[in-house]
């Protein structure tokens, strides 16, 4: 069986991290049932370096990094990479691709907002970048219900893809792994002070409801309480970004505020280690990093009082309501005069740990998968 593993959707951040990890695991198994892999992955990513350093050069596609320069390219030449590699199967590892029909495809399922139509999820956009969301989700749909098998994280989101979107293709739940194993590299916040540190590990994205962030600590400071920000989005003058500090100087709390910007993978040790308390306030999520890094870490966690957070983290988690920033002021508030309460969300979320795989188990799951849907298709 030759299959062909695309990668060429994870460019950066966490989606990119996942990918390493697979790599990682992947190309060192000691045996694959004498299958034949190929790769497809995005000019300039750490795959693409990755995979040429391990001699994988003659069996790898470099396509482009630009979404629609992407899909043009699958639309026109994926037939031809088909024909060249005599791919039996393709596994798509985040997202649907264009390929024949005729050859099989599995692909990994990571968003959540195409399976609860009943959330406005892109209520903050409108225009342009509105319809271009929507557009980008009816392709997603599309792509599910085409799709012959279906990899998603959670059972809760593999449920609803049958209540929801009635997809045909093979499905199964295979969860997260990640690894902390890797190369350590020090990142140096330029804090002086000692007060508390909150993170949010993630971009200018609204979903993760970055910008309440300066209500919240105009809360804290009304409090009297001193703590800081850690932000990782870029200072890169966009929209959101200039959103951002109009509310930052509105309210007053410039001193509460640290943009730090994207960090490495290597760094992220470093960077949870200087940490108090990591945030995902998102209204939706397939699954997050944020999620099983916290657990690795030893951080505890306030999150979005939802209910896909509920089925993820079960009682390994402060949760709060996301509209309130009352509410999530005095979270932090809580953990911070409670360590007790730190402790016993961190014993949770190790305990709750337990329960994923490691990344090689993962990677087996992936391959018995595929070989399941190779089957069910010749």
């Amino acid at each position: 069986m030759n299959v062909l593993i695309n990668l060429s959707t994870l460019k950066k951040g966490g989606g990119q991290n996942v990918g390493l990890n697979f790599l990682h695991s992947f190309l060192y198994l000691p045996h694959k049932n004498d299958n034949d892999f190929y790769y497809v992955v995005s000019q300039g990513s750490a795959l693409e370096k990755l995979l040429k350093e391990n001699g994988q050069a003659e069996k790898m596609v470099v396509v482009s990094s630009n979404p629609l320069k992407r899909i043009c390219q699958e639309f026109f030449t994926s037939n031809n990479i088909i024909k060249r590699f005599n791919i039996d199967i393709v596994y798509t590892y985040f997202g649907y691709a264009l390929y024949p029909k005729k050859v099989p495809q599995v692909i990994g399922c990571a968003v959540s907002n195409v399976f609860y139509p009943e959330i406005d999820f892109w209520s903050q956009y409108h225009g342009f970048k509105r319809w271009v969301r929507d557009i980008t989700d009816k392709y997603r749909i599309w792509g599910i219900k085409r799709a012959d098998g279906i990899i998603f994280e959670t059972d809760i989101l593999n449920k609803r893809s049958k209540e929801v979107l009635h997809v045909k293709g093979v499905t199964t739940t295979i969860r997260p792994s990640i690894s902390i194993d890797y190369e350590n590299e020090e990142i140096c916040l330029n804090i002086q002070s000692e007060e508390k540190r909150g993170l949010f590990l993630c971009g200018w994205q609204l979903n993760k409801n970055i910008l309440s962030i300066p209500a919240i600590a105009h809360v804290l400071k009304q409090k009297n309480i001193p703590f800081t920000f850690i932000l990782t989005a870029p200072e890169d003058h966009s929209m959101c970004h200039r959103m951002f500090l109009n509310e930052v100087k509105r309210y007053g709390v410039e001193e509460y505020i640290n943009i730090i910007g994207p960090v490495r993978k290597k760094q992220l040790k470093s960077l949870y280690k200087q940490v108090d308390i990591v945030f995902l306030l998102s209204k939706l999520e397939s699954f997050s990093n944020n999620i099983i890094e916290s657990w690795s870490f030893e951080k505890p966690m306030i999150v979005a009082d939802e209910l896909w957070a509920r089925d993820i983290c079960k009682e390994a988690a402060l949760y709060v309501n996301r509209d309130d920033n009352e509410d999530i002021a005095n979270g932090i508030q809580k953990l911070i005069t409670h360590p007790e309460l730190c402790e016993e969300i961190i014993d949770k979320g190790k305990k709750e740990l337990r329960a994923y795989p490691d990344i090689d188990s993962k990677t087996k799951q992936e391959l018995a998968f595929i070989e399941k849907v190779y089957e069910k298709n010749h």
